[in-house]
C-alpha cells in the first residue's frame, strides 16, 4: 500500500495597490492630482483615475477613444522604472510591519500569511497592519488572503474601497 502525503497549502497574504502606474506617475509629479488622468502603453489605457473612469475611460481603451470620451484627459507613458522607484518606500513600509515581502511586480506583493498571522494574532489583524501601513503613506491598498498567491490576488482584486480586505477560508487539511 502506498501512502500519499497531502501538503497543507501555503496561505498567502497579497497586497494590491489599484492603478499603481497612475499612482506612481502622480507621486513622481508626472500627472497632476484630482484631474482626469491616464497612463498609456502601446496606444491603450494601462491605468486611469476615478475622474477619468467617471467619464467612461477604462483600461484597454484606445487612446483616441479615451480622449473622445474625456476631452480633458491628461496622459503620460508607462514607465516601469518609475513604477518600481516609487514603489520602494511602500515596500520599505510593508517590510517594517511584515518581513518577507515578495514583490510580484510594482503595485502587487505577497507575504506568507502564517508568520504574519502568528505575529499579529490573526490573519485579519495582519491584513489590518498592512492596510494601516499603506494608509500612513497615503496610498490605497487592498488585501486578500487565501490558500495560494493566485487565489489571494483574486480575493484582493474583488474587494472594494469600503471593504479593502477579503479572507478566503482555509482548505481542510487532508481533503483534496
Amino acid at each position: 500500500m502506498m501512502l500519499v502525503r497531502v501538503e497543507t497549502p501555503v496561505r498567502a497574504l497579497v497586497t494590491w495597490f489599484p492603478d499603481w502606474p497612475l499612482v506612481a506617475a502622480r507621486l513622481a509629479d508626472a500627472l497632476p492630482p484630482d484631474m482626469p488622468a491616464a497612463v498609456i502603453g502601446k496606444g491603450v489605457i494601462a491605468a486611469c483615475s476615478a475622474e477619468a473612469r467617471a467619464e467612461g475611460v477604462v483600461r484597454g481603451l484606445r487612446l483616441r477613444e479615451a480622449q473622445t470620451r474625456c476631452t480633458g484627459l491628461v496622459v503620460c507613458v508607462v514607465d516601469p522604472v518609475r513604477d518600481a522607484r516609487e514603489f520602494e518606500p511602500v515596500l520599505s513600509s510593508l517590510e517594517e510591519r511584515t518581513p518577507g515581502v515578495e514583490v510580484l511586480r510594482p503595485g502587487l506583493c505577497a507575504i506568507r500569511a502564517r508568520g504574519a498571522a502568528r505575529y499579529y494574532g490573526s490573519e485579519e489583524a495582519a491584513a489590518g497592519a498592512v492596510l494601516e501601513s499603506a494608509d500612513r503613506l497615503g496610498v490605497e491598498a487592498r488585501v486578500g488572503i487565501a490558500d495560494s498567491v493566485f487565489a489571494a490576488e483574486q480575493a484582493a482584486r474583488s474587494t472594494s474601497e469600503l471593504s479593502p480586505f477579503l479572507c478566503c477560508s482555509q482548505a481542510h487539511p487532508g481533503i483534496s
